[in-house]
C-alpha cells in the first residue's frame, strides 16, 4: 500500500520534467550576450535530385524562425541554412532572396547584410550540412512568422545572383513555428 503514493509521486515528476517535442530552444550566446530563441526543428525544402560528378545528390534549404533579443529588443529572422548555387562560383557577399508563397499570398524577402555576430549571433543556431552550405538571415516580424506557420501549401524559392532555385516541402516546420510565435512577446 505504501508503494502506490510513492509510485503516483515518481509519475507526477516524470510527467512536469517532460517537455513538447516542438517547444522551442533558447539559449544564451554569450559572445553577443543576446538571448537566442529558435524553433526546435526547421522547415526543410528539397529541390529535384541535382546531377554531381559522383552521381544524384538531394540540395536541401533548411528554414529555422528565431527570436534575438538584445536587452529587451526583440528582432526576428528567418535563418536559411542553403548551398551555394551549383553553375557559378557565387559571391557570398551578395544577399539572397527569398520568396515563399503559399495559395492565398506570397512574400518576397531580401536577406540583410548585416554580419550574424552584428544581429546577435557569434555562432550559426545549427550545425551545417555540406561544405559549400552557407547562412543567409531574413527579417521578419512575428505576424509574418504567424502567417508562415498557418500556410499548409508553403513553396519556396532562393533568387542569387539572377539564378532562381524552386524548393518543394520535404519536412513541415508548422508545428515548431506555431509554438515559437506563441512565446514571442
Amino acid at each position: 500500500m505504501r508503494s502506490v503514493p510513492l509510485l503516483l509521486l515518481t509519475l507526477s515528476l516524470f510527467g512536469c520534467s517532460t517537455e513538447r517535442v516542438s517547444a522551442p530552444r533558447e539559449y544564451l550566446d554569450e559572445r553577443t550576450a543576446a538571448t537566442i530563441t529558435v524553433v526546435r526543428d526547421p522547415w526543410i525544402f528539397s529541390r529535384a535530385a541535382v546531377r554531381t560528378a559522383g552521381g544524384q545528390s538531394r540540395d536541401f534549404l533548411q528554414l529555422y524562425a528565431i527570436d534575438v533579443n538584445r536587452m529587451g529588443e526583440h528582432n526576428q529572422y528567418l535563418a536559411a541554412l542553403h548551398s551555394l548555387p551549383v553553375s557559378s562560383a557565387a559571391d557570398a557577399s551578395v544577399p539572397p532572396t527569398l520568396e515563399l508563397e503559399a495559395s492565398e499570398w506570397s512574400l518576397r524577402l531580401e536577406a540583410t547584410t548585416a554580419q550574424p555576430r552584428d544581429i546577435g549571433l557569434a555562432r550559426p543556431v545549427a550545425d551545417t550540412y555540406a561544405l559549400d552550405a552557407t547562412w543567409s538571415y531574413f527579417p521578419v516580424d512575428k505576424q509574418t512568422l504567424a502567417r508562415i506557420a498557418n500556410a499548409s501549401d508553403l513553396e519556396v524559392e532562393i533568387l542569387w545572383e539572377g539564378e532562381r532555385t524552386a524548393y518543394v516541402l520535404w519536412r513541415d516546420g508548422r508545428a515548431e513555428l506555431s509554438e515559437l510565435t506563441a512565446v514571442l512577446p
